[in-house]
């Protein structure tokens, strides 16, 4: 594993993630039903479904 990916995956940076992420939940008061778990894919498609999109009409 190299120094960059090692320094990265420390249990303290995880800790600063996510006592950042719950007190910005809190500040803002989001439920839980918006919160949302959205991978590479996931972003993708919400990227593409913003897109304006022409087809021909097939009669």
């Amino acid at each position: 594993i190299d120094s960059n990916r090692h320094n990265a995956n420390l249990s303290n940076k995880y800790s600063l993630y996510f006592n950042f992420l719950c007190n910005k939940i809190k500040k803002y008061n989001i439920k839980p039903y918006y919160i949302y778990n959205i991978d590479k894919k996931g972003c993708l498609i919400s990227i593409v479904s913003k897109l304006k999109k022409v087809f021909s009409r097939q009669i």
